[in-house]
């Protein structure tokens, strides 16, 4: 019997030797490659905003995934007004359907709210919009509803009426329908839903500048870190800042649904002896800045909160503030959205920078 279990184990050991012999070995990865892909798992898909204003055209050059037109403004009775937003589409003849949208610009409460009132009116925007989507061979729309800060419950239940109204038009015409948002929304109570308007829609797109406005204090368009340190000054609290923005937007919403527009522009303050702003800001591109910066030899100064900033002395000697966000502050904020997952960006606006 020992004999027999001897052979057994020996014709056995022998054609374990065999197969080793035949069967391909795995290559072993440095153990710095191990489990690492050679290449990102997504590429950044940035997208740029075409404002109906603008006098330079698309410059397609720049093969930006997306170009949305901004864009259309209804009136109170549903239609669409007849101002330069709707007679000037031809800028967007040279893209390709599947490259652009349309921008709803509802930028006016009063209208805002006659809209969400009256049922009819809802109706005959739905149907004017998706005309001019398909005449103008629009690949979807973005909805621009721009309301004041409210804690009412309701208001926020008639803005995701309201979006649900045109989202199931225009997705039943096989079109996207997206939504942008305020970047402050928890921070100042907003009255959007963002979980159930992320339900709806296919993407948010979160507004990530105005944080600073032009009729308060200076500060950044919206600072990457809340705690910051001037230069020639003490540390600053802003109160919230960019991380926590995309932080909060991530309990509620997917990453694949998330986009962040960044604002190529900044505010101009004037301020009086005490340092505080003598009249709301003005609005100055970053192109304009820079050639202002190079025409003025102007010191540039940045910080923790990453954006820019300039001061100077105009010709009545009244001192300036002037903060912005350009393509080196932008670029270390899309770093930072890739560590946490979010691969959609766009810039506000083409030309601006």
């Amino acid at each position: 019997m020992k004999k027999w279990i001897i052979i057994c184990l020996s014709i056995g050991l022998m054609i374990l030797v065999q197969l080793s012999r035949v069967t391909p070995q795995k290559k072993q990865l440095p153990s710095d490659k191990q489990g690492i892909p050679s290449s990102p798992p997504h590429a950044i898909s940035s997208r740029v905003f075409i404002p109906y204003w603008s006098s330079t055209g698309v410059r397609l050059e720049e093969k930006y995934d997306t170009y949305y037109y901004f864009g259309v403004r209804p009136t109170a009775q549903g239609t669409l007004e007849d101002e330069p937003g709707l007679q000037n589409m031809r800028l967007m003849n040279s893209i390709p359907e599947k490259q652009k949208k349309l921008v709803l610009r509802m930028l006016d409460s009063t209208v805002t709210e006659a809209l969400f009132d009256t049922e009819q009116a809802q109706k005959r925007l739905v149907s004017q919009v998706t005309s001019v989507l398909d005449t103008n061979s629009f690949s979807g729309i973005v909805l621009d509803i721009e309301v004041p800060f409210s804690l009412n419950t309701e208001k926020k239940d008639r803005i995701t009426k309201f979006v649900q109204v045109m989202c199931t038009a225009v997705h039943t015409d096989y079109k996207t329908c997206s939504q942008l948002i305020y970047g402050d929304l928890y921070y100042r109570n907003r009255p959007f839903d963002v979980k159930k308007l992320g339900e709806i829609v296919d993407t948010i797109l979160i507004m990530a500048y105005d944080f600073h406005k032009a009729g308060g204090e200076p500060g950044p368009n919206f600072p990457m870190s809340r705690r910051s340190i001037n230069e020639g000054g003490p540390e600053v609290d802003y109160g919230y800042d960019f991380k926590q923005m995309i932080s909060d937007f991530s309990i509620d919403l997917p990453k694949e649904k998330t986009e962040v527009v960044f604002g190529m522009y900044g505010y101009d303050w004037t301020l009086n002896e005490q340092g505080t702003p003598l009249k709301a800001a003005t609005a100055i591109s970053v192109n304009n800045i820079q050639s202002k910066v190079q025409s003025s030899n102007l010191k540039v100064m940045s910080n923790e909160a990453k954006e820019k900033k300039i001061e100077y002395v105009d010709t009545v000697g009244n001192k300036h503030i002037v903060w912005y966000e350009d393509e080196e502050s932008a670029a270390v904020k899309t770093k930072y959205l890739q560590q946490q997952g979010v691969w959609q960006i766009s810039f506000w606006a083409q030309s601006y920078f």
